[in-house]
């Protein structure tokens, strides 16, 4: 890949993110870099657009085990409020299509808004959409109306869903549920995606690494699932949510407002024994709750116990 590489295995966490816009602040215009992590980038990513709001596109690729590399393109930001074709924009599923393609595709596009604990997509039902998260988070879920729900993953802004359902025009794999205060949603109608992606075959190949990365990862949950002890599990499922800071610093969102349930679901357990070790690592300080939420986590320590149990 073009472009400028940075290597942060070894790097402090804390000392990461400086190293990071370090290189990104004196690259040219258009150039792209990768940094490459051992750690689960979301922190580090969610820092990243923070302190480059609407100017960065992010690529994350899990490679393999403990490796993880991310690509950023600086982009001119909108500056008006979101539109189709800006959405768009920031995807990295549609980040490398020309100006007139993303246009062609934006215009059959809806926004939709919903609230927590509201379904975009129901379970096993006929969704011919694709979607693009642009603000708050949604998660893809099953096992709706048993004890044992299971959240298979989170889709944060500018991420795309329903992408197998794009390629085997099935029914839909699960539940696409906001757990944000807010969630809004870009849908695009999967006839009219089909059709540009005849004239702009790159569409498929970014679908189908998505896709591709989805199975790594729940492939990565269902063995962690087996093996590691539950509070290593839950660690684990915390761990996306933690800055790349020194000690306690403020969860990302929205784990601040999410419950112990929906924790216990993305871990793949229950209720009461995700809040037994949600206590265990209050006690070691691992991270701290105010009002019964999660506000605060410890990146480091938390990186750790997973490793202790891996």
């Amino acid at each position: 890949m073009n472009g400028q590489r940075v290597d942060l295995r070894g790097v402090p966490v804390f000392e990461r993110p400086s190293r990071v816009f370090e290189v990104l602040d004196r690259l040219p215009d258009g150039e792209p870099l990768t940094f490459v992590t051992d750690l689960e980038p979301r922190g580090l990513m969610s820092r990243i657009e923070l302190s480059r709001k609407h100017e960065i596109v992010l690529d994350g690729r899990r490679i393999g085990e403990r490796e993880w590399h991310v690509t950023l393109r600086r982009i001119e930001p909108e500056v008006d409020a979101p539109s189709p074709v800006g959405v768009l924009r920031r995807s990295a599923a549609f980040a490398e299509l020309d100006d007139a393609t993303r246009a062609r595709i934006a215009a059959s596009a809806s926004m939709h808004t919903v609230r927590r604990g509201q379904a975009l997509v129901t379970e096993n039902s006929e969704w011919p959409f694709v979607g693009v998260v642009f603000e708050g988070v949604v998660a893809m879920s099953s096992g709706v109306g048993s004890s044992r729900n299971r959240i298979f993953y989170e889709i944060f802004p500018y991420e795309v869903f329903g992408e197998a359902e794009f390629f085997d025009h099935s029914l839909s794999v699960g539940r696409v549920v906001a757990i944000s205060k807010v969630a809004r949603v870009l849908r695009i109608p999967r006839d009219a995606l089909s059709a540009v992606a005849s004239d702009a075959p790159q569409t498929l190949v970014a679908l189908g690494r998505i896709a591709a990365q989805r199975v790594r990862g729940l492939m990565h949950a269902l063995s962690a699932q087996a093996t590691l002890p539950i509070v290593a599990r839950i660690a684990s499922v915390l761990l996306p949510y933690a800055m790349p800071e020194d000690g306690l610093s403020q969860a990302v969102s929205p784990l601040p407002t999410m419950t112990q349930a929906q924790i216990a679901a993305a871990a793949g357990t229950v209720k009461e024994v995700a809040a037994r070790a949600i206590a265990e690592l209050e006690n070691h300080a691992v991270l701290k709750r105010e009002r019964g939420h999660i506000r605060y986590l410890d990146r480091q320590k938390l990186v750790d116990l997973i490793r202790e149990h891996s």
